[in-house]
């Protein structure tokens, strides 16, 4: 028997492209996602089974229309002349499509995201167009934005009574003979209720930014301030997870133009999540230092195990987490607040390694301008 390998049959370029053409075919025919084929002007050329059945229409009529008339009316498509290059562009839309319901034909609009790209060379070539649908990702956020508002709306007022009801009560306690039992317990209690407010805050801060509106007033207020403040309410939980803070801020730091109650919530969200990964004896850092065009550097380190890479970008998205098997619990919404507060001020939130060990949240936030820092000085010394 002969060892020797068999010679390929020879194949000219002709039988490559013939061979490349069957295989493209094969693929466009079986794909899982409905795709399909235009010209430069929108024409439809082909489409394969998925599409005809996505969108609920005849062969006939899909050889008959232009991609546009696919889309709703408010989904301005992109120039498809402008997608030249080898990949793809991808991008958010909405289609109309037949479905049968209740027994009758009805048209239905279903969110997609869309992938086209070009074929062939030339202006007048042919395009790719591949739907994927997302209408249940999208119907899935919008029960969560309907939950998150009911939330809002139903848990402000009770509440606000729980707040007002322990501070009569401490007061009521502190003219009668203290029991310092009862007392640790209203602590406790009122803690938890401002902690529960400030996430109230912090998703209404979120609907607000993300529907695009612009931060409130903006005021000139120090770094150091700032820091002090959040730590006089994250104090207790420092005390008891046995974690320092240390702050370096530069001599010639200057003031920043924010809004104050925002940033101080960012900060109280980055010194929890700090305080989440630490262990007794450890520290989180503040450091401080002027930046280019106009901003200040924040830098907020732990000495945790750090932030994992893959994770570095999605961690500031709302309802996601880092999955290593940790016990810390929550709903995702501290980060992406912050990333949201930091954002409208005009700066950037990131995070990379700390010095030694631990993760390092970076955010730049606008330095307050001269003019704006003389004014808030000469109100200073009136009030004085």
């Amino acid at each position: 028997m002969s060892n020797e390998t068999a010679p390929l049959p020879h194949m000219d370029s002709a039988g490559l492209a013939l061979n490349a053409d069957a295989r493209f075919r094969h693929v466009f025919a079986e794909g899982f996602d409905p795709i399909l084929l235009t010209d430069h002007t929108g024409q439809i050329l082909d489409g394969n089974r998925q599409a005809l059945s996505f969108f609920g229409i005849e062969r006939r009529a899909l050889l008959a229309a232009n991609i546009r008339d696919l889309h709703h009316p408010a989904e301005p498509l992109p120039d498809v002349n402008k997608l030249t290059g080898p990949g793809s562009s991808s991008f958010q839309s909405r289609v109309v499509a037949g479905r049968v319901k209740d027994g009758r034909e009805r048209q239905v609009t279903l969110a997609v995201e869309v992938r086209a790209r070009r074929l062939t060379p030339g202006r007048e070539g042919t395009w790719q167009w591949i739907y994927h649908d997302v209408s249940s990702r999208v119907e899935l956020e919008e029960m969560r934005q309907d939950l998150i508002a009911m939330l809002l709306h139903d848990l402000q007022s009770p509440l606000s009574n729980v707040i007002s009801a322990l501070e009569l009560l401490r007061m009521q306690m502190e003219t009668a003979d203290k029991d310092e039992v009862l007392l640790s317990l209203l602590d406790i209690a009122s803690r938890s209720s401002a902690q529960l407010q400030r996430l109230i805050a912090s998703l209404m801060d979120i609907s607000r930014l993300e529907a695009g509106q612009p931060v409130g007033r903006q005021t000139v207020v120090s770094l150091r301030k700032l820091v002090s403040d959040a730590y006089e309410i994250e104090e207790p939980n420092f005390a008891r997870r046995g974690v320092a803070l240390r702050t370096t801020l530069a001599d010639d730091l200057p003031p920043l133009l924010v809004e104050e109650n925002v940033i101080t919530r960012v900060l109280l969200n980055l010194f929890d999540n700090g305080l989440k990964y630490s262990h007794n004896g450890e520290q989180i850092r503040v450091e401080g230092r002027a930046a280019d065009d106009g901003m200040v550097l924040v830098s907020v380190s732990d000495q945790g195990a750090g932030v994992p890479k893959e994770y570095r970008e999605v961690i500031f998205e709302k309802f996601q987490r880092i999955k290593d098997g940790s016990s810390s619990k929550g709903l995702g919404l501290g980060l992406a607040f912050c990333r949201l507060a930091v954002e409208a001020h005009g700066g950037r939130i990131w995070v990379d390694d700390a010095v030694g060990r631990g993760a390092r949240f970076n955010l730049t936030l606008p330095a307050a301008p001269l003019q704006a820092q003389a004014i808030a000085d000469g109100e200073d010394g009136a009030a004085s």
